[in-house]
């Protein structure tokens, strides 16, 4: 399709660039805003490589400052699949949905757009996109031929395309690990260990975070971005008349949606702070990533793993880095602390 189906009044008679949704190819042009996207095979709806450029600007932003922790704790059980990832180098990215948060990517929508901006915009003819490909339009966007003003087209193509770029990042790939910082080290949490590593049976690994993330980014040619979890005690809000201002889709403001979107499952509830969590989404479908072995600093085993898989561990980190540290995680005398040896 070579036709847009939704022009400005504003400037109309230059020549757009254009943009993906789905699959239509049309111009969108606000007030002196113009942004245009790089015809590309598309993923979803929006053209993926924006998206991947601008997760990839907020991975180095983020990347810059990892001075703020030195170390990532990622907590494990003793399994046939943790053994073998750890004997291989080898991280686990999940999906969102087999996450334990059943919260998990919550979020508000708030449809509002100002009705001064919707009249910006006009309906092209169904003449000039053809019939067919107008009538599939419509039908997607659950509309009926001539029964619907052109300020509601409009909207529905801002909340279709919205629902598109949300889908983008939940539809990620995430590993989790706990942050140390100057009042709490992951690895004296009792429920660290209790939720994560069966109940202090299970081993922690310690990783130089830095080095880590470098390990992980050269690992596909996707884009990954670091995420800091924040709690809060209600879900972030997704304003739509933020979404048709942000940089890099509808106009040239200085609104990050990517990063609104992306806060969304870089949000939980104030019940999960004792994580401390750190994630690392990537839009890489692969699961396994690998890692460097020197980025291993330590691996802490729990006290209570039985003998058996604790020889078995050893002689997998035998044959890993020599130098990675091995320490136990035990219960402290006369107190309901762990401590570390």
């Amino acid at each position: 399709m070579s036709h847009n189906i939704i022009k400005s009044r504003f400037g109309a008679k230059q020549q757009s660039p254009f943009y993906y949704m789905g699959n239509h190819l049309f111009t969108l042009k606000l007030f002196s805003g113009i942004i245009g996207l790089s015809n590309t095979r598309r993923l979803g709806g929006i053209a993926p490589t924006v998206v991947f450029k601008l997760l990839c600007i907020l991975a180095i932003f983020v990347t810059t400052n990892l001075e703020i922790f030195l170390s990532l704790f990622k907590f494990r059980e003793v399994n046939t699949n943790n053994l073998s990832a750890l004997a291989n180098n080898q991280l686990w990215f999940s999906s969102l949905n087999d996450f334990n948060d059943p919260f998990e990517g919550a979020h508000i929508k708030d449809h509002h757009i100002n009705i001064d901006e919707l009249t910006n915009f006009e309906c092209k003819i169904k003449d000039e996109v053809g019939v067919e490909e107008y009538n599939k339009i419509l039908s997607e966007l659950e509309l009926v031929d001539g029964k619907y003003a052109q300020t509601e087209l409009f909207k529905k193509f801002a909340e279709h395309d919205l629902d598109k770029f949300i889908s983008i990042v939940h539809n990620s790939k995430v590993i989790c690990f706990s942050m140390e910082d100057e009042t709490k080290n992951p690895l004296t949490n009792n429920l660290m260990w209790s939720h994560y590593a069966n109940g202090l049976r299970g081993f922690c690994l310690v990783f130089n975070g830095d080095e880590l993330l470098k390990d992980l980014f050269k690992s596909t040619k996707e884009s990954m971005r670091p995420i800091i979890v924040e709690y809060k005690d209600k879900p972030n809000i997704l304003k739509l008349n933020e979404f048709i201002h942000s940089e890099g889709l509808y106009s040239n403001s200085d609104i990050n949606f990517v990063q609104k979107v992306t806060e969304t499952i870089a949000t939980k509830s104030t019940d999960w702070e004792y994580e401390k969590e750190f994630r690392v989404m990537s839009l890489n479908q692969e699961s396994f990533h690998n890692y460097s072995p020197s980025s291993l600093k330590e691996i802490v085993i729990g006290d209570k793993m039985p003998e058996a898989e604790r020889n078995l561990l050893l002689k997998i980190v035998s044959g890993l880095c020599k130098n990675i540290l091995i320490k136990t995680a035990r219960l402290q005398n006369n107190s309901y602390k762990i401590e570390i040896v």
